[in-house]
């Protein structure tokens, strides 16, 4: 009997985990390494940008 219980509670387990991947948002999108390495690219210039005209709008003050 504790032998079918532990079977059954592990396939339910694994089927959970299943379900759990395969209704993840991030599996219906490709994104390769050039796109991931452009976002961050633009992200750091965007960034840098900022950064710079704050410096600026303090050096007006």
């Amino acid at each position: 009997m504790i032998d079918n219980f532990a079977i059954a509670l592990t396939h339910v387990l694994m089927a959970i985990a299943l379900w759990r991947l395969l209704h993840r948002d991030d599996l219906d999108r490709e994104v390769g390494p050039r796109v991931l390495w452009q976002q961050q690219r633009d992200a750091e210039r965007m960034a840098a940008m900022a950064a710079e005209a704050a410096e600026d709008r303090r050096s007006d003050a």
